[in-house]
């Protein structure tokens, strides 16, 4: 199942309950979208949500509501069903905002091409929580609910976890590589899983952050671009030669291709049920795959393993603490902008229009 967008969409998502996507499209656009798995995809509405390109896309409040945003630094709520604008913050970050994640029921968190992840309250319509740890753009963002840390990878090579008791910067992790371009966690919270520009799949320990434990090398050279965990044991990784793949952790494997485009991945998300995977490319196209026709052959397959060989991999390093020092400084600009005036902006998120 898939259609043209007409222009590329950098962001995806699922309604928590209903068979809608949302797509947020390279002009600015918002693309609403009903699937049903014995028709296709059928075009709900068309909003123009931003100026610039939107850039990351998530439903709130049970679905009610979608949250966009966007390269010109703002930060906007639709109603999903009139399409209407609910709410909108004109300069929710200094810099473009490239990422987007619910964190609760009530507050989602924002990252930017300066590094800056802030976490806003959308009852109080407010920041709660900012955190300056990256020198580089917010390549991806997953949380941890029981221990209320924030995860967050960079295009600074590093991997940052933001305590939201405390409102630190807990730990960082040393530079990689190369630039950290996705993460998830998984094995019950034990793991950290993070996609590379070079391919490689860095796993860290939980409490272990200062450096990776394990390295995954099966998919290089073609860069991570984005993970998508599947259950705890498995995740989907696009990568920029266009394939979606089905890799096993600890043991580490790939277990089989699921799909492709013909440009490179920008985004995965999973529908509410699990049996649609949503994926979008550099090639216009959203495209839906039936993951339980495409799984149901790969029962029982569990691959060659490669790189460890199971779930007991050492740290070599230190368990990093809540009162660990961290060095918090702001490098180089991914991208440059006008400084807008944010003196107001900030504590009033998603005023009333």
């Amino acid at each position: 199942m898939e259609i043209d967008l007409g222009a590329n969409a950098f962001g995806i998502d699922f309604h928590p309950s209903t068979n809608l996507v949302a797509a947020g499209l390279i002009d600015g656009h918002l693309h609403l979208y009903r699937y049903d798995s014995d028709s296709s995809l059928v075009r709900e509405r068309k909003v123009r949500a931003h100026k610039e390109s939107c850039r990351a896309v998530r439903f709130i409040d049970d679905g009610q509501r979608i949250v966009t945003a966007s390269a010109d630094c703002s930060i906007l709520a639709t109603d999903v069903e009139t399409g209407a604008k609910v709410a909108h913050l004109e300069n929710a970050h200094e810099d473009a905002v490239n990422t987007l994640i619910n964190v609760t029921e009530t507050t989602i968190a924002s990252g930017d091409d300066k590094g800056c992840v802030k976490v806003w309250d959308t009852r109080q319509r407010s920041c709660s929580h900012e955190f300056n740890a990256h020198e580089d753009y917010i390549s991806g963002m997953t949380f941890a609910s029981d221990s209320m840390k924030l995860v967050a990878t960079s295009g600074d090579g590093t991997l940052s976890v933001c305590n939201l008791r405390t409102s630190k910067v807990q730990s960082q992790s040393e530079f990689s590589e190369d630039e950290l371009l996705s993460v998830v966690i998984m094995k019950n919270g034990r793991k950290v899983i993070c996609g590379t520009q070079n391919g490689t799949l860095l796993l860290y320990s939980w409490g272990f952050f200062k450096d990776c434990s394990d390295r995954f090398v099966d998919l290089a050279p073609n860069s991570v671009d984005t993970l998508l965990k599947l259950d705890e044991d498995r995740l989907i990784t696009g990568c920029d030669n266009g394939i979606l793949s089905l890799v096993g952790i600890l043991p580490n494997r790939i277990i089989q291709p699921i799909g492709a485009h013909d440009y490179p991945i920008e985004d995965l998300a999973l529908s509410h049920d699990n049996k649609f995977l949503g994926s979008t490319a550099h090639d216009s196209m959203l495209k839906l795959w039936n993951l339980e026709e495409i799984l149901e052959g790969s029962n029982g397959n569990s691959g060659n393993a490669s790189g460890a060989a199971g779930d007991s991999d050492s740290d070599k390093d230190g368990m990093d603490l809540d009162n660990d020092s961290h060095k918090s400084s702001k490098g180089s600009k991914r991208k440059t902008k006008s400084k807008p005036n944010t003196l107001n902006s900030t504590n009033n998120f998603f005023a009333d229009l």
